[in-house]
């Protein structure tokens, strides 16, 4: 297969007009690239990355009895005039598949485009304190000192959008029709309508979001394109419930899940409850643990995990309802002679050794 001949074939598989066999075969010289080599290599080396390519296609050739491909299939016998043409056309189709990784979409609000005749607002946070801003639609942020807000005059009939750098703590009116998104320097927030916190730090190599109520969708800003999300599985998308928290790494490109630093009582913030309700919630008369644990999670909305079934046969007598979570985590487990761990968004509580 010669150069142009490849680059045809891949031409007709990015528009999907490929037939089934050449979409297997494109697919299947995917497959022989060393992925963990590709993240290594930046964009620009694309000789290095060749050169790698190159080095594998030249080890597999003087072994051409067997083939190990990424469908699974039955190990196949090729002749090795049909391996000099692949490996032909894998080098044409290395530098164009090296572009379509390394080039990334960035997302940008519709309102910030050239097309766009929206008039923009900007506001930029220098007074020392908090500053509350409040939208057309009623939502609202609470911008943090030196934070940069941007937002159009009015929201598209579409989605509800706007940019911003530091941190806000949003309170987003619930419209089905019209999501809310957030854009930070390296995420999208997107939601529905709930309260939320986005954070990026001076330093603009890390962004975290977490949720107080509602669910929240977070994504990357910049993405692979979709052949390239299609082939790799790249598309990272990350949903969160209240007290969790996503951090994202823009060295990585990767986002961490787990719990927010103070949890708070969802139960009591959604339903407004007094403090006689959260005492009553929290306040324990040889309660055996499975109700404790029940009401737990009833409060905060994050899963307990007992790792050892003999614990289930403690009690637990004590008013907890003036304590943080992990405060009253503490007080549980030396009653119980039991200690705990955060994993991911999860509490596990297990005998103390």
């Amino acid at each position: 297969m010669s150069r142009e001949a490849f680059h045809l074939l891949l031409d007709r598989y990015l528009q999907g007009k490929c037939t089934d066999e050449e979409k297997r075969i494109v697919e299947e010289l995917y497959g022989m690239l060393d992925k963990q080599d590709l993240e290594e290599i930046n964009s620009r080396e694309i000789n290095t990355m060749e050169q790698k390519l190159w080095d594998r296609i030249h080890v597999d050739i003087s072994n051409p009895d067997v083939v190990t491909t990424p469908l699974a299939e039955p190990a196949k016998r090729r002749s090795p005039v049909i391996w000099t043409g692949i490996a032909a056309a894998v080098a044409g189709f290395l530098i164009i598949t090296g572009y379509l990784f390394f080039k990334e979409e960035n997302q940008v609000p519709i309102f910030l485009t050239p097309a766009s005749a929206q008039l923009v607002k900007e506001c930029t946070n220098t007074s020392g304190k908090q500053e509350k801003i409040i939208f057309e639609d009623g939502s609202s942020v609470i911008l943090e000192a030196n934070s940069v807000l941007r937002y159009p005059a009015h929201f598209s009939a579409e989605n509800r959008e706007v940019t911003l750098e530091g941190a806000g703590f949003f309170q987003i009116s619930k419209d089905a029709s019209r999501p809310f998104m957030v854009y930070s320097k390296d995420v999208v927030t997107k939601v529905l309508g709930t309260s939320f916190m986005v954070n990026t730090n001076a330093s603009g190599k890390v962004t975290e979001v977490s949720v107080r109520t509602g669910k929240v969708q977070v994504s990357p800003v910049a993405g692979r394109l979709a052949i390239v999300k299609g082939i790799l599985g790249t598309d990272k998308v990350v949903l969160l419930t209240p007290n969790q928290k996503a951090v994202f790494s823009n060295d990585q490109k990767v986002f961490e899940r787990t719990l927010v630093n103070n949890p708070e009582p969802v139960y009591a913030i959604a339903n407004k409850a007094d403090k006689e309700e959260v005492k009553d919630l929290f306040s324990f008369n040889d309660a055996p643990l499975t109700e404790v644990i029940s009401r737990f999670k009833k409060a905060y909305g994050i899963d307990f995990i007992i790792d050892d079934q003999a614990l289930y046969n403690n009690t637990f007598t004590g008013d907890l309802s003036e304590q943080s979570l992990y405060n009253r985590l503490d007080f549980l487990c030396e009653s119980i002679k039991a200690s705990y761990e955060i994993s991911g968004t999860s509490i596990i509580i297990k005998n103390k050794k």
